[in-house]
């Protein structure tokens, strides 16, 4: 799996997107859609899936 700021993956059946990337192997993401700056979510990459596989 490709990790980067801007990729689109999959988080408890729903899309989000990338905001941040640690070295720390955690990432920020949030909620694909919404309009407004929303809550950001700080969770490790294995809980994730990249929606491009």
């Amino acid at each position: 799996m490709h990790i980067e700021k801007g990729n689109i993956v999959t988080y408890q059946d729903e899309p989000y997107i990338i905001v941040h990337v640690y070295t720390s192997d955690y990432i920020e993401i949030r909620r694909v859609g919404e309009r407004f700056i929303s809550r950001v979510i700080l969770v490790h990459k294995s809980e994730v899936t990249d929606q491009s596989e």
